[in-house]
C-alpha cells in the first residue's frame, strides 16, 4: 500500500456512512529497532495549514479560538480502507475533527442573510 497515495487526502467516512472530511495527515511511530509503523491519520484544517505553512497553522489555530487545535487523531487498527474512501470506525458528531466546518457554520454562512 502507498500511504501517500491511497490515504493522504482521501474521503474519511464514519462507521454510520457520515462524510468527515479527508485525510489531512499521516503520523508515523518510529521504534528504536524495526521499521516505522503507521499509528495515526490525523484530520483538522490546522494540519492541512500546517502542510502549507506553519504560520498559517498558527493562524487556523487563533481563529477557532482554541488552546488546542482542531486535530483529530484515529488511531490507525480503527480504520478499514476502501476503493474511494476510508471507515473510520467512531461518530463523526462525537468527535471535533468536524470543528472547522461547524466554526463556518456559524460564524460566516449563519451570518449571511437568506443563508
Amino acid at each position: 500500500m502507498d500511504l501517500v497515495r491511497d490515504c493522504l487526502d482521501e474521503h474519511l467516512v464514519d462507521r454510520n456512512k457520515r462524510p468527515m472530511g479527508r485525510v489531512d495527515g499521516i503520523i508515523l511511530e518510529v521504534g528504536t529497532t524495526g521499521p516505522p509503523r503507521v499509528a495515526y491519520i490525523e484530520l483538522g484544517s490546522t494540519t492541512v495549514a500546517d502542510r502549507l505553512s506553519p504560520r498559517l497553522s498558527s493562524l487556523m489555530s487563533r481563529m477557532l479560538r482554541r488552546k488546542s487545535s482542531d486535530r483529530y487523531r484515529i488511531p490507525w487498527n480503527k480504520l478499514r480502507v476502501g476503493l474511494n474512501e476510508l471507515t473510520a470506525d467512531v461518530e463523526a458528531e462525537a468527535t471535533p475533527a468536524l470543528a472547522w466546518e461547524l466554526w463556518l457554520r456559524k460564524k460566516v454562512i449563519g451570518r449571511i442573510p437568506g443563508a
